[in-house]
């Protein structure tokens, strides 16, 4: 499921009469939580959490594809066990046509711990909306060719009712933690997207109903040395007749963990099947995680992109109300 592909022939979308349109997605998803699903609202150590993306593609070729995200949620909302609250928006600008897409949602969740903490399962929703414009301004056409070369005073042949909409969004979602000892986790999510069907157009016909999104994730890491882990990552995802799969590893070298303190560097790799193949380097710092990657793309749109992809960086920041104290001594049982 590649969204860059399909918003590269908006245009062509657009003389047939219908736009069918895809959600984003990342590379680095397992720097995303807010966008993963509301199951992943509030399922972090911590109090609160702020995280932030920024994504750039195809500058080779046509005008640069941005997106830019921003979340930030809570555990424990209002002092309240197990509830979990989060805000998620980003804006994405699109190719040629300036398709502009800004998402604002809120959402809640309420996680439920057992097994002596080591497992917990959360269950949540999202509700917001999401804004597309495009210039028609920016769009050319055959009809606009006049023999000898372009001419935008031309008409377009189109008849485009509008150059915005807004559509209410309904998600749904929930995922399994299961983390028995130190540096040892598997988590598993499974969510829903589009739960409205909101319709998508601009032509003067009936608007092509958006696709449900379904998408499933398994994030798992577990030591393979004494001081290097390695974090496997799926993630599967299907919305109408498109299909996504990502897979790849991470290796975690640990250059310290004492106390309350954790440093760390990360180098990965990941496959988009069919699409492209993404190098990863990131780095933890107690609170703190940052990451960049880049997609090397070798799908059909190798002719015009040269095998060059997207760049991505995120970062994520983790807040708690009360700093832990380190405890460098313990009391001696046999000297009390």
């Amino acid at each position: 499921m590649t969204r860059s592909r399909a918003s590269i022939l908006v245009a062509s979308f657009l003389t047939i009469g219908a736009l069918h349109a895809q959600d984003i997605h990342f590379s680095q998803f397992f720097h995303t939580p807010l966008a993963n699903g509301p199951g992943s609202i509030g399922a972090f150590d911590g109090d609160y959490r702020i995280n932030g993306i920024y994504r750039q593609q195809w500058r080779s070729v046509t005008r640069p594809y941005r997106t830019f995200g921003l979340g930030a949620d809570a555990a424990n909302f209002l002092r309240k066990k197990g509830l979990g609250a989060g805000i998620w928006i980003f804006n994405d600008r699109t190719g040629d046509a300036r398709l502009n897409t800004f998402h604002f949602s809120i959402g809640g969740s309420y996680s439920r711990a057992f097994d002596k903490q080591r497992q917990a399962v959360s269950a949540g929703l999202q509700f917001g909306f999401t804004s597309i414009t495009l210039d028609p301004n920016e769009l050319a056409f055959d009809s606009q060719y006049n023999g000898y070369y372009y001419d935008p005073a031309l008409s377009t042949g189109e008849d485009l009712q509008r150059d915005g909409l807004v559509h209410p969004d309904l998600h749904a979602g929930i995922r399994y933690r299961y983390r028995p000892v130190d540096r040892q986790v598997i988590e598993v999510g499974l969510s829903f997207f589009n739960l409205t069907r909101p319709g998508i157009g601009f032509l003067d016909s009936p608007p092509e109903p958006l696709d449900l999104r379904t998408s499933f994730q398994v994030l798992t890491g577990f030591p393979v040395a004494e001081r290097f882990d390695l974090l496997p990552v799926v993630q599967y995802m299907a919305q109408g007749p498109f299909r996504e799969l990502d897979l790849g590893a991470i290796v975690r070298y640990i250059l310290l963990q004492r106390y309350t303190s954790l440093r760390t560097v990360r180098l990965g790799a990941l496959y988009r099947a069919a699409d492209a193949g993404t190098i990863y380097a990131g780095m933890e710092y107690d609170d703190w995680t940052a990451g960049i990657s880049y997609d090397i793309n070798f799908s059909d749109l190798v002719p015009a992109s040269r095998n060059r992809g997207g760049i991505e960086f995120t970062v994520t920041r983790i807040l708690r109300r009360n700093a832990p104290v380190p405890a460098r001594f313990k009391a001696c049982p046999a000297q009390l």
